[in-house]
């Protein structure tokens, strides 16, 4: 067990707003489908830093006579009926130890959607924004956020603070519709930063007047789905998906170009005079992303370069991930790359990527071996053609 773990676009962002303020506290509950579900195994559960951290909280505060377990009248102090909880009780003891109280915790996280970047951006603004250290969110400590426009909807309750369990919940379904909508963590934190640099009224949004400051054009208006005249950060964080998916960039793609403009624009005017790059990446082609030619590698220069890179190379972040894992899985000699006789050995059938019949397909060096890139490729075309 693991102890560590976007009829159209346009219309579906419209209504993003009216769903999350209309129906977001009934979202905030389990999944209506899990009830009917049978049970999930325990030892299916993949547990997260959070569900160690949350199951250690409660032994300090629970465990009253200090046996390193909850019993069940302990239990009863959590409010926890352990007739609905005996599927944890894996040594059959009557109690709920360290490990099996992580168990529960992880299966109402899953229920939840939550996963472990919620919990740790959870306690990121919490850590940033809770003035009087009282763990909670007052909605005025707020008034001044960055990370989110539907604040509102967080506090399910309406007692004007958030909870840490409505924050992270919030946030898990804000995570969630962006997804739906493709825009990912490095479109809102782009769009978080966008607000932070070019907001000169203070009231966390972007309006004609501050494009300029932000670095952003007149075009990026069209994102104003609700027609105020400002851009929230949901807006912005669609744009920059937007613009990110035109450009062929993957996240990491998108995220790489951000920290070399961090690492080498040292006037921070968001461009990269070439000429002081080091000799190994002015050589490189990096070094040939002014396309412009007046000297400078501008943000959006980097992107281009970085999305063409993404284009040759033929797969995503998600395909090279998966790739890495099948040859780490079946690689026998540990030379990183995948033998006709290890993809046999593989167990692997025909319509399986790791079919030995596939490797002459895969093998774009004639090398008689495959690695990770030509495995990643040849994933991303079996998806294409799906």
């Amino acid at each position: 067990m693991s102890s560590c773990f976007i009829e159209s676009l346009c219309v579906r962002t419209v209504v993003f707003s009216l769903f999350l303020f209309s129906t977001l506290p009934d979202c905030f509950a389990s999944d209506p489908t899990a009830a009917s579900q049978q049970p999930r195994d325990p030892l299916a559960i993949e547990l997260l830093q959070m569900d160690l951290d949350a199951a250690k909280s409660i032994l300090n505060r629970h465990d009253l006579d200090d046996n390193d377990s909850i019993s069940k009248t302990e239990l009863e102090r959590l409010g926890w009926e352990y007739d609905q909880l005996e599927r944890f009780d894996l040594n059959r003891s009557g109690d709920l130890q360290y490990i099996e109280i992580a168990m529960k915790l992880g299966d109402k996280r899953i229920d939840d959607g939550i996963v472990q970047m919620d919990d740790t951006l959870a306690r990121r603004y919490t850590a940033q924004y809770d003035a009087n250290r009282d763990g909670k969110l007052s909605l005025d400590e707020l008034q001044k956020n960055t990370f989110t426009d539907q604040l509102a909807a967080f506090d399910r309750d309406n007692d004007g603070e958030l909870s840490s369990q409505e924050l992270i919940l919030g946030l898990a379904f804000e995570r969630r519709f962006r997804d739906e909508l493709g825009i990912k963590g490095c479109d809102q934190g782009g769009a978080m930063k966008l607000i932070n640099r070019g907001d000169q009224n203070g009231d966390k949004r972007i309006d004609a007047d501050e494009l300029q400051a932000a670095g952003l054009a007149d075009k990026v208006m069209k994102f104003d789905r609700n027609d105020d005249a400002e851009l929230s950060v949901s807006e912005l964080a669609e744009c920059l998906a937007s613009r990110r998916k035109d450009l062929g960039l993957t996240p990491s793609d998108q995220l790489r170009a951000r920290a070399m403009l961090r690492q080498f624009d040292s006037d921070r005017d968001g461009a990269i005079v070439a000429a002081e790059l080091p000799a190994s990446i002015l050589q490189s082609p990096i070094g040939q992303a002014d396309s412009s030619g007046d000297g400078k590698i501008s943000e959006r220069e980097l992107e281009r370069h970085f999305g063409k890179v993404r284009r040759e190379l033929g797969f995503d972040d998600d395909d090279a991930g998966r790739a890495r894992i099948l040859i780490q899985r079946n690689d026998v000699d540990g030379n990183q790359r995948l033998s006709k006789s290890e993809m046999t050995s593989s167990g692997a059938d025909r319509n399986s990527p790791l079919s030995p019949t596939k490797l002459v397909g895969m093998d774009d060096n004639k090398d008689g071996e495959i690695e990770w890139r030509e495995l990643a490729r040849a994933l991303s075309s079996a998806k294409r053609s799906q």
